[in-house]
């Protein structure tokens, strides 16, 4: 039993790209931001104007990667190239009931295409901040073996919390 344990860090995290390619030289993997789409409803019965999110579509979405300097594999992602990445991390946390250290895992499966790569600066001495942008139709993240979050656009599927908020409409619209 995790009694009052407090997660405190990432230990470490691996990342493959294409499903089997080691992405060494990654520094960073910024998650996308999870933006409802919405719309304006306005009419009678309401007093103005509501900015009402449209229940399990999202807005773009857009993750980072942000690379200690370039290599082939950086270099290689630009000119919309369709990618899949998975990345797994260790979450380390301090179990205070039973006075010991915790690890779980965070794993996150995404694809989609490569938007932008910027190869970065060139200073002696210094990392150069190269920087990959990718449009993200799938993204998925499991905590300690659940998933918490399911985006898939082509796919019409939005798994928030185990709950799937698309099912509905999907029946309904005969899918």
């Amino acid at each position: 039993m995790k009694y009052n344990q407090i997660n405190e860090l990432m230990t470490d995290w691996r990342a493959y790209l294409d499903g089997s390619k080691d992405m060494y030289g990654v520094k960073e993997f910024q998650f996308p931001e999870l933006t409802n789409l919405t719309t304006d409803i306005e009419g009678i019965g309401i007093a103005g104007k509501i900015n009402a999110p449209v229940h399990g579509h999202f807005d773009s979405m857009e993750t980072t990667l942000k690379w200690q300097v370039p290599n082939t594999m950086s270099l290689g992602l630009y000119g919309g190239r369709a990618i899949s990445i998975e990345a797994y991390g260790d979450i380390q946390g301090f179990n205070a009931g039973a006075t010991e250290y915790t690890h779980d895992q965070l794993y996150v499966s995404m694809r989609g295409r490569v938007k932008s790569h910027k190869p970065g600066t060139m200073k002696a001495g210094d990392a150069m901040e190269s920087e990959t942008t990718i449009e993200t139709h799938y993204l998925k993240i499991e905590y300690a073996g659940k998933t918490i979050c399911e985006i898939d656009k082509y796919g019409y599927k939005a798994v928030i919390d185990g709950v799937d908020v698309l099912e509905e409409v999907r029946k309904n619209i005969g899918m």
